[in-house]
C-alpha cells in the first residue's frame, strides 16, 4: 500500500512511528531528514533521475518566455550552478540569500511563486526567512526581470491548481516534469536535476 503525505516531514514522522515501512523522496531532502532524525538511513540504491522546472499557467507564454530567457542567462553565467553548489555540492559556507516570510512590498511589480517550504535544501523556512535552491533561483530571476518575489507557502498539491487559476504566477517546489503535469501547466526549461531515494528505519525490515 502507498500512502501520500503533504510534505516530507510528515512522511518521516510516519516512518518513525512505524506507520509506513519506507519513505520515497528526492535524494537531497532525504539526506536532510536523515541528518535531522536518529535511527534512519538511506538505502544505497540508484533510482530515477528527474528534471526540475518552474510551472506556469497554460498559455502564459509571456511570463514563461521571460523566465526562460533569464534562466538561460543565469545558467550560462554560472549563477544557478553556484546556488546549487552552495546548498548541495560544496557546502563552502557561502552566504545564504533568503526571502522574507512577511512580504515586503515595493514599487516593483510582484512575482508570486507558490511553493511548499518543507523540502530542504530546495525550500524551507528558517526564522522569518525562506531559504533554499528554488528560493534563491527564483529571486535572481525576479531581480533580473525587475520583479519583487513574493512566496506563497502552500500544500504541494495546491501549487498546480493555484497556478492553473492564476492565483499564483508560477510554481517552484522541486517539481518534476511529468506527462500528467504537462497536461495541466506549462514548464520552463530545467534548472536542476533530482534523484529519488528511499529512507528506512535502521532497525526496520
Amino acid at each position: 500500500a502507498v500512502t501520500r503525505y503533504d510534505n516530507g516531514a510528515l512522511a518521516v514522522e510516519a516512518l518513525k512511528a512505524g506507520k509506513v515501512d519506507c519513505v520515497i523522496i528526492d535524494n537531497e531532502p532525504a539526506k536532510a531528514y536523515v541528518a535531522a532524525n536518529t535511527g534512519l538511513k538511506i538505502l544505497e540504491t540508484a533510482y530515477a533521475v528527474e528534471d526540475y522546472a518552474i510551472c506556469f499557467q497554460k498559455g502564459n507564454t509571456e511570463l514563461k518566455d521571460a523566465v526562460n530567457g533569464a534562466l538561460k542567462e543565469l545558467i550560462a553565467d554560472g549563477s544557478v550552478k553556484a546556488i546549487v553548489d552552495k546548498y548541495i555540492n560544496t557546502g563552502d559556507g557561502a552566504e545564504l540569500v533568503g526571502v522574507p516570510v512577511e512580504f515586503e512590498d515595493t514599487d516593483k511589480p510582484d512575482l508570486v511563486m507558490a511553493t511548499n517550504a518543507e523540502f530542504p535544501p530546495y525550500e524551507y523556512i528558517d526564522g522569518d526567512m525562506y531559504y533554499g535552491i528554488d528560493v534563491e533561483v527564483a529571486k535572481i530571476i525576479a531581480d533580473k526581470l525587475g520583479y519583487d518575489l513574493k512566496i506563497a507557502n502552500v500544500a504541494f498539491d495546491s501549487i498546480i491548481p493555484g497556478v492553473q487559476t492564476g492565483k499564483f504566477d508560477m510554481g517552484m517546489a522541486g517539481m518534476t516534469v511529468t506527462p500528467d503535469r504537462i497536461e495541466m501547466v506549462d514548464f520552463s526549461d530545467s534548472y536542476a536535476t533530482g534523484v529519488q531515494a528511499v529512507i528506512v528505519a535502521e532497525d526496520g525490515k
